[in-house]
């Protein structure tokens, strides 16, 4: 039929040898003797705290523009560890002591990518390879820091010097999901099996992917087929097309911000235009805002391809943004909103700026609304958990934070549990830490 997409072809592999996000920029020099590996796991994994309410690791290098050395690829929770995946291992620390739990070299020179959450059986996997080509996976258990299973995956060098091409590595339910040099595949995290390779025809390439735990979610381009540009949904067990739905053209900036539910964000000019679609392909809302913040917060200059963390979050029919940071007069720090977008009909519901003039990260969305954290500042403003109002968007803190702590929350994965707030930091710019743990509960 004149207008369908050209549907990609799924092919299973039958070897047994073998997880709020564009594609991104980073630098990955030569790991040489180690270094991070040995700083990062020593035994100053609870210097700062002394004990169970509170404790950081250092950051390795941290004062070093050299910034990829404090580059974290993932960071994951687990009930007893949070782990940071890094250039030269995965290190899991004790969330009661904040001593080592366990680490695991890199299989190769280094590592370069990782699935940006756990499967729900405590599987993840890691991409490694040498200073210019990042062309292995493996699989890693959480529970014990061991390597499963390792495979080769398609890559290719940069093309700029000093520079590394990264696969994008994305977890959708027990199936990795790796998209590296123009191939989309899906590996089985238990045995790194491969389960399907989805192929265009010439001229058809991927302008955006995204993952939930059901389904692959693509922004494809076939305008040099004449065929247009598809969303398109996959099958992440079998690679298989589910529906599509034609779109009209793509702006330069375009991100399937969500793949569940299913949003797509395009750029023009200081506004963004949204457009969400059903589980069945159907257009339920489409609305435009002025400029949000997009900007990725994990990475930093000459690595390519990272899949891009973003300072969004969405549950349910709630879609939470935030606005371009603007400078606090006066201060050393900038300051954002939120604002809260109604998915059915795409209206703005509210708009928060919190409980202080500071930048906000968004931890989590629930029913009952957006728990966030306040970045603060370490010269002048503690940071903050606060919870914005899922209905109204007022502002209640729930805890604070030790002020030394400041900034480190800017560009981070944060987590709550259970009272508990823990911060990974995904670069060294204006940090000093890798891992941060604070109980803000009394026990």
């Amino acid at each position: 039929m004149q207008g369908l997409p050209p549907q990609p072809q799924a092919s299973g592999g039958k070897g047994r040898t073998a997880l709020f996000v564009a594609l991104g920029l980073v630098v990955l020099l030569a790991v040489g003797a180690g270094t991070a590996w040995f700083v990062a796991g020593g035994s100053s994994g609870a210097g700062s705290g002394g004990g169970s309410k509170e404790w950081s690791v250092p950051l390795a290098n941290a004062d070093s523009m050299d910034f990829s050395q404090g580059l974290a690829f993932a960071g994951w929770l687990t009930d007893k560890t949070v782990i940071r995946v890094q250039r030269d291992g995965v290190l899991a620390y004790d969330l009661t002591s904040g001593k080592r739990a366990w680490g695991a070299p890199s299989p190769g020179d280094q590592l370069c990518g990782a699935t940006a959450a756990l499967a729900a059986n405590g599987k993840g996997a890691v991409a490694y390879g040498s200073d210019q080509l990042c062309d292995h996976l493996a699989g890693v258990d959480a529970a014990t820091g061991k390597i499963t299973w390792k495979i080769k995956i398609p890559a290719e060098k940069s093309r700029l010097a000093n520079s590394l091409t990264v696969p994008r590595i994305m977890d959708a339910g027990d199936v990795a999901v790796v998209y590296a040099n123009d191939v989309l595949s899906g590996y089985r995290l238990s045995d790194g099996a491969k389960q399907w390779t989805a192929r265009f025809p010439q001229g058809c390439h991927i302008k955006d992917v995204n993952t939930a735990a059901t389904r692959v979610a693509l922004l494809l381009d076939c305008s040099f087929e004449g065929s247009g540009n598809f969303v398109q949904v996959l099958d992440p067990k079998s690679g298989k097309v589910a529906w599509h739905y034609k779109m009209g053209d793509l702006s330069l900036m375009s991100l399937m911000l969500s793949a569940d539910p299913l949003v797509v964000r395009q750029e023009d000019g200081d506004k963004s235009t949204f457009l969400v679609l059903d589980d069945r392909g159907g257009k339920r809302s489409e609305f435009t805002t002025g400029k949000v913040d997009m900007l990725a917060m994990n990475t930093v200059a000459f690595v390519d391809g990272m899949f891009e963390q973003r300072r969004y979050a969405v549950h349910g029919d709630r879609l939470y943004l935030t606005t371009f940071p603007e400078n606090v007069p006066g201060k050393a720090r900038s300051s954002d909103k939120v604002l809260a977008f109604d998915l059915r009909t795409g209206k703005q519901v509210w708009e928060s700026s919190g409980t202080q003039p500071t930048k906000l990260n968004l931890v989590r969305a629930d029913d009952h609304g957006l728990l966030a954290l306040e970045v603060g500042d370490w010269r002048d403003l503690p940071p903050r958990l606060i919870r914005l109002d899922a209905a109204t968007g007022k502002a209640a803190e729930v805890a604070q934070l030790p002020q030394k702590y400041g900034t480190e929350g800017d560009d981070a994965r944060i987590f709550e549990r259970d009272g508990a707030v823990v911060i990974v930091p995904w670069t060294s710019v204006a940090v000093k830490h890798a891992v941060v743990y604070v109980q803000t509960k009394e026990s």
